[in-house]
């Protein structure tokens, strides 16, 4: 009889969700969907702050990966990395700023561009995207060839 139990509970074990996952999604559009900013508005945020984090990109000689800039993804910035510059000590610079980014993964161009993330509380309720801007010019600043 315990063996029949034991064996339904191992096929359960692959295939049930872990609780805190469905807690945690739960709580997640709680916020999104009762919390005091609507979800308009959360569109709108993440519209301005991606706007704002791709321009002071761009003015630092960074380039969208997107082929349409007007089409790219509001919460994560995919941006070519200047020339002179080795994505590798650009990440290593933000992470001594307590930045953490991610490298490429297409496979053409990965070792070429670079992306950050600037979604969800980052974007609404804090000044996360200004802080990133600072310290994305500051890592510019170090690692960037001199002219």
């Amino acid at each position: 009889m315990y063996a029949s139990y034991l064996q339904a509970w191992k096929f359960l074990k692959l295939i049930l969700a872990a609780q805190n996952l469905i807690y945690a999604f739960e709580a997640s559009l709680k916020i999104i969907t009762e919390g005091p900013v609507s979800l308009e508005q959360r569109f709108q945020t993440h519209r301005d702050q991606s706007a704002k984090f791709k321009a002071a990109a761009l003015a630092l000689g960074f380039k969208h990966v997107a082929t349409d800039p007007s089409t790219a993804a509001n919460g994560m910035t995919a941006v070519y990395v200047p020339d002179g510059i080795a994505p590798a000590a650009l990440i290593g610079a933000l992470g001594s700023r307590n930045i953490v980014i991610a490298g490429g993964l297409h496979k053409d161009i990965k070792t070429k561009y670079i992306r950050f993330g600037h979604l969800g509380h980052s974007a609404i309720a804090t000044d996360h995207v200004d802080q990133l801007i600072a310290g994305l010019q500051a890592a510019h600043a170090e690692v960037a060839p001199s002219k």
